[in-house]
Formats: structure tokens, C-alpha cells, sequence
């Protein structure tokens, strides 16, 4: 396995190996015909940018199981892989080998531009970035061996998605005071080159501290479509719509929220300003937040947001465009077991089945 790294042109090379002779990259072109293979996403940049490594140790593990690579470092490549597992799942055979799934190598964000890309295979992780909610989520841990193990035994289980507009989240969109923080953590990450540079929990104070004094709060409404069919009109400052429970540092916002059962959940925060915020914040932590007046919890399948000034929105952590007065309600749906992850081989589930 070659020694990866970039040139300035971001374009993948290959150090020298240990015998001073060039060692090949892994490119999706370079892919032998009739092995069954393994795609990687690869963000380099994610988290404290670790991708790299990740990719090298990741690849060798699953030689080493009978599984060729298949690497793809820039979006066009990814486009590529994605659209070659697509492919292969539906006209197999012809030589070609089967994809087992799809491996998203870096954060959360590597994990959502992923799924934007509407894969057709199961996919897993192998984390590299920031919090990893995702990856922590389902069990999956940095250890090379342990992730190649798992995406060998080939078990998946369907899991849902929320939908806003075009894009597709796994984890949770938010809507206000925390995707302000989330804005302008990410302009301050991107800097002069506009190309990400990776990042950390401590990047986010200074974003933190900016949204608490210049951040306005305007009103949200909110009209949700519930269990039974029937509509709410709620009204907040920050919301969130969850699909999985769990938030940056791992707090439990929606703790009841399973990603499997076909519905999202809305949690809206009532009152304004930062110190009302830093409140709410504590009763998340204390796993008291949904018990208190202020704050409500909604099962449902459908919302339509509107707002009273600009408010800024987040998707899996990066930024998601903006609420507008005047225009039409941003609308978030739920997309029912909508793709595929591979987890270990446990006591199966009625939805659980063996990747062929």
C-alpha cells in the first residue's frame, strides 16, 4: 500500500516506499475486474485530518479479508464510486465483482455528503473527524481491524432520513442559535484558500461567543404534522428535527429518537437570548429538558418552518441555508428506511439481513 499524501494541487499522490520505489496510489481506474471491492470516501480534511492513515490502514485490513479498495478522494471520484456501486448492485456479475458497501472516511459531514449522493449499497464508517456522532451511533470505532471485520460479515439494517428541500440529513437539522454558531464556525474553518482545514472541539468558542452577542433569535413557526395526522402550529427561537438522538459532546437531545421507526423528532426551544439558551443547554445535560415549561417534544413525519427575520439552518452539523420572511416554509420530511448500514452480526431484526 502506498504512502498517500497530497500535492498543493489537492491531487492524491504517492510517497516513496521503503525500497525508494514509488508505490502506486489506489485509484477507482486502478480496480481489478471480478474482485468483489469496497468503496472509501475519503475526507482528508476531516477532523484534525487523520483521513489519510485511516484510509492506508483500512485498505490493507480488507486485503487482507479478500476485499479490494476502490478509493475515491475528491468529489467527481465519489460521484464515480457511487455511481460504479449503484451499477454493480443492479446488473451483477459480468466480471466485475460485487460492492459490499460503501465506507464513508472521515466526520459527520463525510457521512451526509455521502448519502446526498443516494447510494445503492449499504454503507459504513470509519471515523476520522470531530464528534462522530454517526459512527458513534452505530459502533463504529477507529480500530482498522475491528471496521474491516464488520464490513467483511456484511449485516445491514435499513435506517431513515430526513429530507429539507434537496438535501438529506442522518442525524438532525437545527434551525437558529445553534446553526449561527454552526455558520460561522464553518466561514472561520474554510479561511482565505476556501478549501476546509481540519478543525476542533475548541474552534468553536470564538463562534460560540460571536452568535451569543450578535445573534437576534427571531420567532419560529412551526406547523407539524403529528402521529395521527393531525397539524400543531408551535412557535420558538431555536429548533431542532432529530432522526437520531444525539447531539455535539454526545448530548441526548431526543432520546426517544431511533432512526428506524418512520418518524422524526421536533424539539423547540421557546424563549430568547443566549443566557435563556445557555439554560436549556443545562436541562439537556441533566436529561431534563423535555419536562419543562418552554420546551416541546414532537413525533412527527412532516414540519413546515417559517420565520420573522433570517434565521441561519444546520444539517448534520454544516450549514444548511436560511428560514426567510417572506419566502415559502422550509419544509422537512421523513424518508423511510431510506438506505442501508452495515452493522455487526448481532440477534438479528426483522429488518436485518445478510449483504449478498
Amino acid at each position: 500500500m502506498a504512502d498517500l499524501h497530497r500535492d498543493e494541487s489537492g491531487s492524491a499522490t504517492a510517497r516513496p516506499s521503503r525500497s525508494g520505489r514509488e508505490a502506486p496510489v489506489p485509484r477507482i481506474a486502478d480496480a481489478r475486474p471480478g474482485r468483489d471491492w469496497v468503496g472509501l470516501a475519503v475526507n482528508a480534511a476531516s477532523g484534525r485530518g487523520g483521513g489519510r492513515a485511516a484510509v492506508e490502514r483500512l485498505a490493507r485490513e480488507l486485503e487482507r479479508l479478500g476485499f479490494e479498495s476502490r478509493i475515491a478522494w475528491t468529489l467527481d471520484e465519489r460521484k464515480e464510486l457511487v455511481d460504479l456501486a449503484s451499477d454493480a448492485t443492479a446488473q451483477p456479475g459480468r466480471g466485475r465483482g460485487s460492492c459490499r458497501g460503501l465506507v464513508a472516511v472521515g466526520g459527520d459531514g463525510t457521512v451526509a455528503a455521502l448519502i446526498n449522493e443516494r447510494p445503492g449499497v449499504p454503507i459504513a464508517v470509519m471515523p476520522a473527524g470531530t464528534e462522530n456522532l454517526f459512527a458513534r451511533h452505530f459502533g463504529f470505532a477507529r480500530n482498522s481491524m475491528k471496521a474491516a471485520a464488520r464490513i467483511a460479515e456484511g449485516h445491514a439494517e435499513p435506517l431513515d432520513l430526513g429530507l429539507i428541500d434537496d438535501r438529506r440529513f442522518a442525524l438532525m437539522a437545527g434551525f437558529g442559535f445553534d446553526a449561527d454558531v454552526v455558520s460561522r464556525h464553518h466561514a472561520a474553518r474554510l479561511g482565505r484558500s476556501g478549501q476546509p482545514r481540519p478543525t476542533h472541539r475548541a474552534a468553536y468558542v470564538e463562534p460560540v461567543l460571536r452568535s451569543s452577542f450578535a445573534y437576534r433569535f427571531p420567532a419560529l413557526t412551526l406547523t407539524a404534522e403529528g402521529v395521527d395526522g393531525s397539524e400543531e402550529t408551535l412557535v420558538g427561537t431555536t429548533a431542532f428535527v432529530f432522526n437520531l438522538p444525539r447531539y455535539a459532546l454526545g448530548l441526548p437531545f431526543a432520546p426517544s429518537a431511533t432512526g428506524d421507526d418512520g418518524w422524526l423528532d421536533l424539539v423547540v426551544f421557546r424563549d430568547p437570548g443566549p443566557f435563556r439558551a445557555l439554560h436549556y443547554l443545562w436541562l439537556v445535560v441533566r436529561g431534563l429538558h423535555l419536562n419543562r415549561p418552554g420546551i416541546t417534544h414532537r413525533r412527527v413525519r412532516r414540519v413546515a418552518i417559517e420565520a420573522s427575520g433570517i434565521v441561519p439552518v444546520q444539517l448534520d452539523g454544516d450549514p444548511g441555508g436560511l428560514v426567510e420572511p417572506g419566502e415559502p416554509p422550509r419544509i422537512i420530511e421523513v424518508l423511510p428506511r431510506a438506505i442501508e448500514v452495515i452493522v455487526p452480526d448481532r440477534k438479528p431484526s426483522e429488518a436485518h439481513r445478510k449483504i449478498q
